[in-house]
Parts: C-alpha cells; structure tokens; sequence
C-alpha cells in the first residue's frame, strides 16, 4: 500500500511539470498573440493626414514670363487653405504675389491666387500631391480675372 501510495505521488509529480509545461507554454502563446495582434492595430491606425503647412518653393514656368521661382506660405486648417505666395522672374515687371486660399481633398489641390498688386493677374491651380512623397507637389495655372492669357505649371518642394 505504502508502495501504492509513493507511486501515485511520484505519479502526481511527474505529471504536474508536464502539464505546468503546456500551461506555461499555452501563456507564452497566447500573451505572444496578444503582442501581435496590439502591434498590427497600432501599425494600422496610422497617424493624421501629413498637412501642406509650411513654406513651399520650387519652379514655376510661365507661358508669358518663362521660367521662375514661387514660394507658397500655407496654412492647413481641416480640408482649407490660406496663406501668401510670390512669384519672381528674371523681369522684375511679370513679379506677382498675394494671399492665397484654397482646399485639399485627398491629394487634390486646389488653390485661387490672388494679387494684391495693381493690375495684375490672380490665377487658379489644379495640384496634385506626390503620393511617395507628401513634401512635393506639381500642377498647373490659368490666370483668372485677367486680360491676357497666362497660364503655366509649378513643381514645389517643402523646405
């Protein structure tokens, strides 16, 4: 009996690591699928929207004026725009610049320039940001409220 009893502990103790083993192991698995699963939802909820705030430069090319440099100062509240922009060119008489207002949906730019100079010209864009690159974007213009056909394409650059 004695025998009996010693073997059933000997019994009981073999099998309690095993089965503290697989408990051990199933909490390793299962605190392992809790890790990933939290990961993925935070690779996944992504951050906001990059915004166009900032100061945008790069080459503006003018149909009338040639090619130039603009710089655009934006401001992004939500899906609107605002700010200021200047265009310079090698003749100082085709210079522009002013306020600038407009939206953003998307990658899809659009913006109304316009001139706080005398006599000249305020223009409408169509952009497009990079999809690779949310520091660039290109479009094109027409001048609006003008006289004279004017119209052109930017490729700008945050700096």
């Amino acid at each position: 009996m004695k025998h009996e009893i010693a073997h059933g502990v000997t019994q009981a103790l073999a099998v309690q690591p095993e089965a503290t083993r697989r408990q051990t192991a199933w909490w390793r698995y299962a605190g392992s699928l809790v890790i990933a699963v939290m990961l993925a939802i935070l690779g996944c909820s992504g951050g906001e929207e990059p915004t166009l705030t900032g100061t945008w430069t790069g080459t503006i090319t003018d149909n009338l004026a040639g090619v130039g440099s603009v710089l655009f100062t934006m401001t992004q509240t939500g899906g609107q725009l605002t700010g200021t922009w200047q265009s310079t060119f090698a003749d100082p008489t085709n210079n522009n610049g002013g306020t600038l207002s407009g939206t953003i949906s998307g990658n899809a730019i659009a913006l109304t320039l316009t001139s706080t100079l005398p006599q000249a010209c305020s223009f409408t864009v169509a952009a497009t940001r990079d999809e690779d690159d949310d520091n660039h974007f290109t479009g094109t213009y027409t001048a609006s409220s003008c006289t004279r056909v004017e119209n052109g394409s930017l490729d700008v650059r945050r700096q």
